[in-house]
């Protein structure tokens, strides 16, 4: 099998690659594992994240490759990409000191019951970590796995997505810069057979961020094992009545169309209280009207991806929702889309209940924040959500009542430190409590009765 990179900006191939075949995936494995054990046997946690910080001046000595390569590859905005580029960047700092923080732990235990007794919570690595990767933030999403990843005592075995293949090359390229044992990160290149494989093979943990449906596949046949999985979102977005039409007006149609729509946190269906509803949709309108497509929107990333989106839309109007802007691919090369608005009364139509993943919005006026908290929560995603308001604790307090793991006041789709702490609820992933470095790592319980005296209990 041939795996391509195209232009999506042109629709012209930029090369093609060999894939890897199923076969292959148990030998990396085993490869991995062998590096892995060495990695924790040979290198204690300081030479670790020394090591891993190697890795970020290869990065930055290959700053400007990376960013060229992800943004032919994918027809991002260049300034998104530079933006993801430097998130990654600062977060190898946030990591190591993750990393020299956390470690082994005493659980205090009542001398009375527990004498001459000790426990340890002993915090290790999971092994061999299997890390399918996404194609709209390829650079972004592999490495806030590899890093703390890594830094836990891991090994990892990459597959990027086949639409950017590229992308996770440089990845590569720039691990080989380092000091670290060559096979503790390794790629293979290939598709769905290949990440059926993966997901399939005994790792030790696996990493996977895509859709709910692929998501859903996975956890059938990855058997049991630890599982970071960052799956769709639908994410609500709510227009208060005290909002500054004008500013909100703004962020939502950044939130809602930049990236080409592409993007699992984006504004993907909106509430509008109906005091402000006139005027905040003809400013969004006014604001839609402005945007340079080309430069600021971008490209979906294939045909295929522009003519699902499309069908979609007309779907909706067809049900009768009404089409405000936009609705139809632009012409001439590569697979832009028009920034599309539309009005909707029924939250049970398609373009409501499931994630489009373009530059559409559909708008549902709303009698008062209750209703748009009502059905903000009304869905089966739980990934993110965005409140706009001039009352910041307003916002705040409605966003302790939205169903989602992250939740943005006036603010969209900004994580914080490289992704930590990014998790989604409901079918939109895993919920933990844990900090993202924590994710690669397990625990073991020592109880060490430290006294070789019997204990009451015991036989005699």
């Amino acid at each position: 099998m041939v795996v391509r990179s195209v232009n999506p900006r042109t629709g012209q191939v930029i090369k093609e690659f060999d894939s890897n075949v199923p076969d292959d995936v148990p030998e990396a494995l085993a490869r991995g594992r062998e590096a892995q054990r060495k990695w924790m046997r040979e290198w204690d946690k300081e030479e670790r994240i020394i090591a891993v910080l190697e890795l970020r001046t290869a990065l930055q000595a290959m700053k400007d490759d990376i960013i060229a390569t992800e943004t032919l590859e994918g027809g991002f905005p260049q300034k998104d990409v530079v933006g993801t580029y430097n998130g990654v960047i600062k977060g190898f700092d946030h990591y190591a000191a993750e990393a020299r923080a956390v470690g082994d732990y005493d659980f205090p235990l009542d001398p009375a019951g527990w004498p001459d007794t000790k426990a340890t919570i002993n915090l290790v690595p999971h092994g061999v970590i299997a890390h399918i990767g996404i194609w709209n933030y390829p650079f972004w999403q592999s490495m806030i796995t590899l890093i703390p990843a890594l830094m836990a005592g891991n090994a990892v075995v990459f597959k990027p997505s086949e639409l950017t293949t590229m992308t996770g090359l440089k990845i590569k390229e720039a691990f080989g810069h380092t000091s670290m044992p060559p096979e503790l990160f390794q790629m293979l290149i290939g598709g769905a057979d290949v990440g059926k494989a993966m997901a399939a093979a005994p790792f030790d943990a696996l990493v996977f961020t895509g859709g709910r449906a692929t998501g859903l596949d996975i956890t059938r046949n990855a058997g049991i094992k630890p599982m970071v999985l960052e799956l769709s979102g639908n994410d609500p977005g709510i227009v208060c009545a005290d909002v500054n039409v004008q500013e909100a007006a703004r962020g939502v149609a950044s939130g809602a169309f930049s990236h080409g729509g592409q993007v699992c946190i984006r504004v993907k269906r909106l509430y509008v209280v109906e005091s402000v509803a006139e005027a905040f949709i003809t400013e969004l309108l006014k604001v839609v009207a402005r945007i340079d497509v080309e430069h600021q929107i971008g490209p979906l990333i294939r045909e295929e991806a522009r003519a699902k989106v499309h069908e979609k839309v007309h779907r909706a109007v067809h049900a009768g929702c009404e089409l405000l802007t936009g609705g139809e691919s632009l012409p001439g090369l590569g697979y832009y889309f028009e920034p599309t608005i539309l009005k909707v009364d029924d939250d049970n139509l398609e373009i409501i209940k499931e994630e489009t993943f373009g530059p559409v919005l559909p708008i549902r006026v709303v009698k008062d924040e209750e209703e748009a908290i009502r059905l903000a929560n009304d869905s089966d995603y739980g990934l993110g959500a965005t409140v706009w308001t001039c009352d910041p604790d307003k916002g705040e307090a409605i966003a302790r009542r939205l169903e989602a793991g992250n939740v943005w006041i006036n603010e969209h789709g900004r994580t914080i430190n490289c992704g930590e702490l990014f998790q989604g609820w409901k079918c939109s992933g895993i919920a933990s409590t844990n900090r993202r470095i924590t994710l690669f790592m397990k625990k073991r319980t020592i109880v060490n009765h430290r006294s070789s005296q019997a204990r009451p209990h015991w036989f005699k």
